[in-house]
């Protein structure tokens, strides 16, 4: 028997390494993440359907695609509104090389991850440059929306009005074409799970501090000699970048785009916006709380009001996330959060 008090019983590490995570609050929200990440993951064994593994597929997407923007929006504080911009660029670079110039999807959603980087610098020099913020910065952007939405309805090269689909005829994985949806599932949880590595890492960080600073008072952070110019750039061309690659993803997924779908305000609600507001914007587990949660939400009214007057399903989808935002200003995460707090004082009291 070891009497030797440094070594400690090997049944006491599962708690020590629950401890660990359960003592912090951002561990936790990592720690939920991926359970919901690992349960989505097992899905396929369970979910026979592949209407509802469609489902599951676009919530997994709308995850990762909630990440990027807030880390521009809910972490550096950005009023990036129009962030669908990027997920555009992201989804015609990856189609256009694919079909015309026959580069794999594979290297194309790096690619697209450049392009709309470059396009999140270019937004950024021309922003700071005339001193647009917040409100102006919001506009700023939806107005680049509307303009480029016009650029690619007139541009042939890349379909124009008409659009621009894959071809799909002998699947693969070097094309990222499948007859089956558990493929394109595992695409999705594998950019989810980088976008949330990435996003607590940054977080966790002293960039994650800087954004948090500029955020709370960007005159404030300046005179404590935080580069806001830098740092606001920098939130733009990482959140621009995942959003290309989720951009290229969608393309190949939903194997066709035109601009009314990939340019519009509606739309990017939905995709962009949605989850981390229900979910909870600034926070590590909002993206993936409301992505499962607006997804299927938003594919439910639909059913129900399909059939009803034209509009309907967008009024109750938006009265929704009025509600939300009026009743959970901190999402579902500010939710967990009260309740972690109530366990985690309980816990300490009987020790």
């Amino acid at each position: 028997m070891n009497t030797d008090p440094s070594v400690k019983p090997f049944r006491n590490y599962p708690l020590n390494w629950l401890r660990v995570i359960f003592m912090d609050w951002d561990r936790t929200q990592l720690f939920v993440s991926f359970v919901i990440l690992g349960l989505i993951a097992l899905s396929p064994l369970f979910v026979g359907s592949p209407y509802y593994l469609g489902i599951i597929v676009m919530t997994t997407l709308y995850a990762f695609i909630g990440v990027s923007w807030n880390i521009v929006a809910g972490f550096a504080g950005q009023l990036l509104i129009a962030h669908i911009i990027f997920l555009a660029i992201g989804a015609y670079t990856t189609v256009v090389l694919y079909m015309r110039l026959g580069i794999s999807p594979w290297i194309g959603l790096l690619i697209s991850g450049v392009f709309a980087a470059a396009l999140g610098v270019m937004i950024s020099v021309i922003t700071l440059r005339y001193g647009l913020k917040a409100d102006y910065f919001a506009l700023f952007t939806i107005a680049l929306m509307v303009a480029l939405k016009t650029l690619f309805l007139k541009w042939q090269y890349v379909g124009s009005a008409s659009g621009i689909g894959l071809r799909l005829n002998n699947p693969s994985w070097d094309k990222m074409i499948f007859y089956t949806k558990p493929p394109y599932l595992y695409i999705a949880l594998m950019l989810a799970t980088i976008g949330v590595i990435i996003q607590y890492r940054i977080y966790r960080s002293k960039m994650g501090r800087y954004f948090v600073a500029i955020r709370e008072d960007e005159s404030a952070a300046a005179a404590l000699g935080v580069n806001t110019s830098l740092y606001k750039t920098l939130a733009v061309v990482i959140g621009a970048t995942m959003a290309g690659i989720g951009g290229g993803f969608y393309a190949m997924y939903i194997t066709f785009i035109e601009p009314p779908q990939v340019f519009d305000l509606g739309v990017n609600v939905e995709i962009v916006m949605a989850a981390p507001i229900i979910g909870g914007l600034g926070s590590l587990a909002g993206p993936i709380l409301g992505a499962i949660v607006n997804k299927p939400l938003a594919d439910l009214v639909r059913g129900f009001l399909s059939a009803e007057r034209s509009g309907s399903s967008l009024i109750v989808y938006g009265s929704f996330l009025i509600l939300v935002i009026l009743f959970m200003p901190r999402g579902l995460a500010g939710v967990l959060h009260t309740v972690y707090l109530k366990l985690r004082h309980r816990w300490m009291d009987n020790r």
